[in-house]
């Protein structure tokens, strides 16, 4: 008998609803229905003391209340809500998990970065395009944090989650997010991303293994590079160049934020921190020694409805 659950996975950037059945735990997970609403919640995330402010939460509980309208036509047997960094990190994220749970008397699960790490390894051994792949690296880059986790036999060797997310490094670096980048602002960047990167230790030989990417400033640079070569983002190939990522980045960092906006496929919402994402993800690809990389949809979402619905790797 078909099942059906409904995931919401508050990040840092976005809200976003995944509804998934499957057949038997034999079965592949169907995506029924998909959204997501940017809905930046982590402004001030850079702070020493990061707290999520009033319109933050109100605005948060408000996107999930819409989510919730929309799942609600699916009938789900089960609903999750789960917060990552942003409410992870933020001093008073007891408060915006109380306001959901005031709301629609539903629980938060804020997950620790570890679990972050198992779901997302789950979710992604559910991606047709990777599955039966032995050993790969998947990396993903919220607006809190980076993770970084090494994958073999379906296993978790090695995962780190960096404070490496856009919003957390334009808040740092970035004055005037209005105007384009300086080469001043990008270098900083970079050192700090390199420094950071290095400083952790993670192991990215060797260089053949697949480098896997989620995350929302992945799935934009796909959409936006799709919409430049004339075709939809579903259509386009999984397997991104660096070079393609990083002319899309020479591009963005010449232009003020009200020229960005006319691109298509940018979401206002992201504007103002794709250029410091691609300043991020080419020097993530640099310091792992990769020239391509391969976007998944297959994510932390993908990973709970998986476990929800008790589905096998």
């Amino acid at each position: 008998m078909e099942q059906t659950v409904a995931v919401i996975d508050v990040g840092s950037n976005s809200i976003k609803l995944l509804v998934a059945s499957a057949q038997t735990p034999a079965s592949p997970l169907t995506t029924l229905f998909s959204e997501t609403i940017e809905t930046r919640i982590s402004a001030g995330i850079s702070c020493e003391l990061p707290s999520l402010s009033d319109a933050a939460i109100r605005d948060g509980t408000a996107t999930i209340a819409e989510l919730l309208r929309m799942a609600r036509s699916y009938q789900p047997a089960q609903t999750v809500i789960v917060a990552t960094s942003a409410v992870r990190d933020a001093i008073n994220g007891d408060d915006f998990v109380k306001s959901v749970d005031a709301a629609y008397a539903l629980p938060i699960r804020i997950l620790s970065g570890s679990e972050e790490a198992h779901y997302i390894g789950l979710g992604l051994s559910h991606d047709p395009a990777i599955h039966g792949t032995a050993r790969f690296i998947q990396t993903d880059i919220g607006g809190g944090s980076m993770e970084l986790i090494r994958f073999e036999q379906n296993r978790i060797q090695q995962a780190l989650s960096l404070q490496l997310g856009a919003v957390r490094l334009s808040e740092r670096f970035i004055a005037d997010r209005e105007a384009p980048l300086s080469p001043e602002t990008e270098a900083a960047l970079r050192n700090h991303v390199t420094e950071s990167i290095l400083a952790s230790g993670f192991d990215f030989g060797p260089g053949d293994q697949p480098f896997v990417a989620t995350g929302g400033a992945y799935t934009v640079s796909r959409a936006v590079l799709a919409a430049q070569a004339g075709i939809g983002i579903e259509a386009s190939s999984p397997h991104i160049r660096r070079a393609d990522l990083d002319a899309l980045r020479r591009k963005l960092v010449a232009l003020p934020l009200h020229e960005r906006l006319s691109i298509p496929h940018l979401p206002a919402a992201r504007a103002d921190i794709l250029p410091t994402a691609l300043i991020t993800i080419d020097t993530l690809l640099d310091c792992a020694g990769r020239e391509q990389l391969t976007h998944s949809f297959y994510n932390l979402r993908y990973g709970i409805a998986a476990e929800l619905l008790g589905l096998h790797p």
